[in-house]
């Protein structure tokens, strides 16, 4: 299965839409102290989760052996999709933490997972680019270990 042969899919893009409308209309009657950047929080999460998706797929690319034939690599048919919820998973809490920092820096909230420290920011970071990492070594996987050209 070649890259080029799939089609796109934008219900990713149409859910993150309709939440961020759904917060919109939320802040606009009821919690007016939202920040926007907190309402446009799930397509920042969509756009944030596919940046990294796309750069952790290109630098992956890049260190794979072609061999001698110089083939492009392919794909595995069926890639275990949970490294990618994990990963959106985790980017969501990075970004949540992210806009909770930039709102009210000195502001605590009592649940942990969501108190803008640093140290979760890392944390959080760190394990969203692990299981894109995960995703990319079982999806497309070298078939021996890459040596450098020179």
């Amino acid at each position: 299965m070649r890259v080029g042969q799939q089609p796109i899919q934008l219900s990713g893009f149409c859910l993150a839409g309709l939440l961020c409308a759904g917060l919109a209309i939320l802040k606009l009657t009821a919690e007016g102290h939202w920040s926007w950047w907190r309402v446009l929080l799930p397509l920042w999460v969509i756009l944030g989760h596919n940046a990294l998706y796309i750069l952790v797929g290109f630098i992956w690319l890049s260190f794979l052996d072609h061999g001698d034939d110089e083939e492009s690599p392919t794909l595995r048919p069926n890639p275990t999709q949970s490294y990618l919820y994990a990963g959106m998973l985790c980017f969501l809490l990075f970004t949540d933490n992210l806009v909770g920092r930039m709102e009210a820096p000195d502001q605590r909230i009592w649940f942990w997972l969501r108190s803008g420290r640093w140290q979760l920011l890392l944390v959080f970071g760190v394990l969203s680019v692990v299981c894109q990492l995960l995703f990319w070594s079982e999806a497309v996987g070298p078939s021996h270990p890459s040596t450098r050209r020179e």
